[in-house]
């Protein structure tokens, strides 16, 4: 069955909708964990300041964990409408492994504030003396996972052609993409790792 050819209604339903609740409810969920640990720590106000002085990181966190949550939506919902079954599978479980491993290492730093509650100092300093380095691990991951799961959705075809967001995006060779951004990732993370040090 053409993508295409999915009725119109039934496609804006399961395609846009479902896609941008589940990214907005990944992404509050996201800011409410942020503001809950870094509460729990220490205090709301610390948690304020924090955000205040990392508000463009976490804002990238934020955004590119909903991202990643609003297309492994769409392609679930994409792949069951097309009936691909099993096709896109394994696709979708790296990509999902990636989002994951994002949301640990966007989380990560965050150790450095509850580590000393629990009496592990040399842990703490670890943590705070890379916490930059966390945060720019989840953002590039995030990056990669989107990438990734735009050419799952070039790959199988899981766009409508005629209109829509994607047909922009599809004329991109996602694969080329995916190397262009793991490499810039690379180079990226090298920079923050030697200013770490």
């Amino acid at each position: 069955m053409e993508f295409e050819s999915l009725h119109k209604e039934y496609r804006k339903k399961h395609l846009i909708k479902k896609p941008l609740f589940f990214g907005a409810i990944a992404g509050t969920l996201l800011l409410i964990v942020y503001f809950g640990v870094l509460s729990f720590a220490n205090s709301f106000t610390h948690a304020i300041l924090q955000f205040k002085s990392m508000w463009y990181w976490i804002t990238l966190l934020v955004l590119g964990f909903s991202t990643q949550i609003g297309l492994y939506t769409y392609i679930k919902m994409a792949t069951k409408l097309k009936a691909l079954g099993g096709a896109a599978t394994s696709s979708i479980a790296t990509a999902g492994g990636i989002s994951t491993t994002s949301m640990v290492a966007c989380c990560a730093h965050h150790l450095t504030e509850v580590i000393p509650i629990l009496g592990i100092s040399a842990a703490a300093i670890f943590l705070n003396q890379f916490q930059t380095l966390f945060i720019v691990v989840g953002v590039l991951s995030n990056l990669i996972g989107i990438n990734f799961m735009l050419k799952i959705i070039q790959e199988h075809s899981l766009y409508n052609k005629s209109s829509g967001v994607f047909v922009y995006l599809m004329k991109v060779n996602m694969k080329k993409t995916i190397y262009v951004t793991s490499v810039f990732s690379i180079f990226i993370f090298s920079i923050v790792l030697y200013n770490s040090l």
